[in-house]
């Protein structure tokens, strides 16, 4: 646990998320980014997580961000966008960390160009959500605080 003996949970965004609600809204609804990070606060502060939020187009940036946190992160909720398919340094570093993350997608990958279904990063996640808009996201942080609560509650069992 953090120092505020809350779990710290980082949610990643890939490209273009930034410019949801005007982006194609009918297939990644009409909510903006800003509208899903309030959600999203008041989800964690329901589960009693800290959360914090880290967007870019830039795939190093990342990769970065994953390397300066990986000390403090005790989960990730990631929706890689374009990055999907082409994120191995992405991949690599939360795989590298042994930071348990799940992965979401706004659309449904699996009904949509056999293209967008391909993810490099699904059979590295503890989970994968996808289909819901911008609901993935909230389904995503209850999912990855039900995985990292189950391990602390078998630490303990286990007289870690």
């Amino acid at each position: 646990m953090k120092e505020t003996g809350k779990k710290k949970i980082a949610v990643i965004n890939g490209p273009n998320i930034n410019i949801l609600g005007v982006r194609e809204p009918e297939i990644y609804g009409k909510a903006s980014w800003n509208q899903i990070e309030k959600e999203l606060k008041k989800e964690a502060l329901k589960l009693n997580l800290d959360i914090v939020f880290f967007q870019s187009n830039h795939e190093g940036d990342i990769v970065d961000f994953i390397q300066e946190n990986l000390f403090f992160l005790d989960g990730v909720v990631i929706n890689p966008a374009a990055f999907t398919k082409t994120g191995y340094s992405i991949l690599d570093a939360l795989t590298a960390t042994g930071i348990p993350f799940v992965e979401v997608h706004l659309s449904n990958i699996n009904a949509r160009e056999s293209w967008h279904a391909e993810t490099i990063f699904s059979s590295k996640a503890a989970g994968h959500i996808n289909g819901f808009q911008s609901y993935s996201y909230i389904l995503g942080l209850y999912g990855l605080n039900h995985i990292i609560s189950k391990e602390d509650s078998m630490d303990e069992s286990d007289g870690r």
